[in-house]
């Protein structure tokens, strides 16, 4: 196995694939030293490209900066048309869909999967049948989904800027996720795929959209909102919604939340890392749930790593022999038209000359 690209993802990668007991490589031109195994002490195998890595590889692992993967992509088929790839959401920028596309096609035994971590989170199946348990009669009203985290001493360092999408390249594919998975299917494909109608942001001159804030209702009338901030919590029309304030920021100012609301209860998932009143945390892929009753609140612990899952998935699913469905794009677009929104407002303002760090 080889992961491609050393950074927070790459390392995460390495560290899980390593003890499911696999033999990793990792390729990373960056690199000056062979990092150390996370669950040896010799150094893991290190190439600073993909056609230098020596003997065959089994599966690939894509966690470089967005607008590179398909040029790793390329590199990788190039090498072996028939490889098994594994790329980190989101796969790829809008403008690179096309050339995307036409390496797939040009390589029909590649096998290719996105990584979905969400998708895979128990914590959100048992908060779905939390709910089901509690009010099996009542409709789901309300999806809100929250992932922030402070990534200000990181951009400043000029590490994780995706000067592209802004906030949408960084925590929106995961909330995506998490909205594909507690919303049905149908609901979920009819926001997915409109048009991008009421999002609020905080524009930066350097970083692009630093915190956003997007309303929908989709087809059946479930409101769907979700909110994202990387530095902090921004004042102003784009501080973070309401529902989010009775839960902590955790490590680095990580908080991520999902919350169901079925008639006059709410049922709310704290993703890992979970604050704790003292200033603490919970113990590693630790999940909170809570329901909020009208009888009372409840609350449940979940021990679960979404990445874990993902990854072993994928590796069953490429290592198999049944046909993989075809990459989902549709985060991929949605982000960019997220996106898309405010480079037009920011080109109206640039051109007025007050571009500064306002909500529009």
């Amino acid at each position: 196995m080889c992961v491609v690209g050393y950074g927070v993802a790459g390392r995460l990668h390495h560290r899980l694939l390593e003890a499911a007991g696999l033999r990793v490589c990792t390729v990373d031109p960056a690199l000056t030293a062979a990092p150390a195994g996370a669950h040896r002490l010799r150094p893991v195998e290190h190439s600073p490209a993909v056609r230098d890595v020596p003997g065959p590889v089994d599966l690939w692992s894509l966690c470089t900066p967005t607008q590179v993967h398909v040029d790793v992509l390329a590199d990788v088929l190039e090498r072996d048309p028939r490889a098994r790839v594994i790329m980190e959401k989101p796969a790829c920028r809008a403008r690179d869909v096309p050339r995307l596309l036409e390496l797939l096609e040009r390589h029909p035994e590649a096998r290719v999967v996105v990584m979905n971590q969400y998708r895979h989170a128990h914590a959100l199946r048992l908060l779905d049948d939390l709910r089901r348990q509690h009010l099996p009669d009542q409709p789901v009203t309300a999806v809100r989904v929250a992932f922030s985290k402070d990534r200000r001493a990181d951009m400043a360092a000029g590490r994780f800027v995706d000067r592209d999408h802004g906030v949408f390249g960084y925590e929106w594919p995961h909330m995506l996720a998490v909205a594909s998975r507690l919303l049905p299917p149908d609901t979920y494909r009819a926001y997915v795929e409109s048009p991008v109608e009421d999002v609020r942001g905080v524009v930066h001159d350097d970083y692009f959209v630093t915190a956003a804030h997007e309303r929908a209702v989709p087809a059946d009338g479930v409101e769907l909102e979700l909110y994202s901030s990387v530095v902090g919590d921004p004042p102003g029309d784009i501080a973070a919604p309401e529902w989010t304030r009775p839960f902590g920021h955790s490590t680095g100012g990580r908080r991520r939340l999902a919350q169901i609301q079925a008639g006059n209860a709410l049922f709310t998932a704290e993703m890992d890392p979970v604050a704790l009143p003292n200033g603490g945390r919970l113990p590693a892929n630790t999940h909170r749930l809570t329901a909020q009753l009208p009888t009372g609140c409840q609350e449940m612990l979940v021990n679960d790593s979404p990445m874990d899952n993902a990854l072993r998935t994928a590796v069953a699913r490429l290592l198999g022999d049944q046909p993989l469905p075809p990459v989902d794009l549709r985060p991929v677009h949605r982000i960019s038209a997220l996106a898309a929104r405010f480079g037009r407002d920011r080109a109206t303002a640039a051109a007025a000359g007050h571009l500064g760090g306002g909500a529009v």
